[in-house]
């Protein structure tokens, strides 16, 4: 089987899985949501004690906003501490959340025998685990003047991560010894093509915030953002449903032989 083979057979049968593309959406659409009620459950329990503050009106506006940022600066300085470890925790729930529902709802896009969850969740930890200790490794680095070093460094890692997390994820680490090659290619074409459309959105849409003139371009810019946020996620979950494909019949094709 070619390069060319294994991907054409990958998009059929992504073709005949798509419901699993709007499957990946709503696992997110729930994670946003989980995300914006602890962050808002988290500043109702922040700002209720600044709440119960009593001020007297000076009826000026240059006054009150003077005495509201005297008390906003108090507030910051007796509570600091507090503030940042319930953001901290709120980070902490959201990214747990994240893996647990990215594990619960993507095990249908593999195939494996035993394990899938604890597969998946354990994957995705030691990937963004490994790749948020090497952005601070690197991010020295490249403000220290190797960005280009930094930034190479940065993808090739990711690729990497992205590829054995990919073959572990599908059960097929066997691939590594008999189709390295193609496995990479196939990666590397669809995770490139991916790329490329966002990256030409993302420009789209810098150009058309630079040319904003008023209210109404403002807000439909936001709304090409959403919308290209949206397209965006849609694309990565069918091209993600489609590398998982691919695998899987390339696997076969070993298992078989």
């Amino acid at each position: 089987m070619t390069l060319t083979d294994a991907l054409r057979a990958g998009f059929a049968l992504a073709h005949q899985r798509v419901g699993l593309v709007f499957l990946d959406i709503l696992w997110k659409g729930i994670w946003i949501v989980i995300t914006v009620g602890a962050l808002l459950v988290a500043a109702s329990w922040i700002t209720s004690d600044l709440l119960a503050i009593s001020w007297e009106d000076a009826r000026v506006g240059a006054v009150n906003g003077l005495i509201a940022a005297t008390l906003l600066r108090r507030f910051w300085s007796a509570n600091q501490t507090v503030i940042l470890s319930i953001l901290g925790l709120v980070m902490v729930f959201s990214i747990v959340t994240w893996l647990l529902l990215e594990a619960l709802f993507r095990r249908k896009f593999v195939v494996r025998t035993i394990g899938t969850f604890h597969i998946l969740l354990l994957s995705s930890a030691a990937k963004y685990a490994i790749l948020l200790a090497a952005s601070l490794l690197l991010i020295p680095a490249a403000f220290a003047g190797a960005a280009t070093i930094a930034i190479v460094t940065f993808v090739a890692l990711g690729f990497l991560l992205t590829l054995l997390d990919t073959l572990i994820r599908a059960d097929a680490t066997d691939l590594l010894g008999t189709d390295l090659f193609r496995v990479s290619g196939l990666l590397g074409i669809l995770m490139s093509f991916e790329a490329m459309v966002a990256g030409s959105l993302g420009a789209l849409l810098v150009a058309g915030f630079s040319n904003v003139a008023s209210s109404v371009d403002a807000i439909a810019m936001l709304g090409a953002a959403l919308v290209t946020v949206l397209f965006l996620s849609l694309l990565h979950s069918y091209l993600l449903l489609v590398r998982f494909s691919a695998i899987a019949i390339m696997r076969q094709n070993v298992v078989e032989v």
